[in-house]
């Protein structure tokens, strides 16, 4: 066997260090696409900004991942932000 034959695993096995990448810009272009109103997709470049702080500020990865899947529920409800009697923030 020489360097170019793929290597094959068994069915079903992972591979040891599999990882998914993605930039920002598609994350953003993501996130707003995926705005619920037009409200949260104006939040989209505030939210990717805090997302990569975190990422600088050292937090793991499973910690970032879990930063991101929340930011796309929030962002992709279609509620309004501030409900009709003036109550601000999503679960009032």
């Amino acid at each position: 066997m020489n360097d170019n034959t793929p290597k094959t695993r068994p069915s079903g096995a992972a591979p040891n260090s599999a990882f998914f990448i993605a930039s920002w810009k598609s994350l953003e272009e993501g996130l707003t696409l995926m705005a619920g109103t037009p409200e949260r997709e104006r939040l989209v470049p505030e939210t990717v900004s805090a997302l990569r702080k975190a990422q600088a500020a050292g937090d793991p990865p499973s910690k970032l991942l879990l930063r991101v899947l929340a930011a796309t529920a929030f962002l992709s409800d279609d509620s309004p932000i501030r409900s009709e009697r003036g109550e601000v923030g999503a679960m009032t």
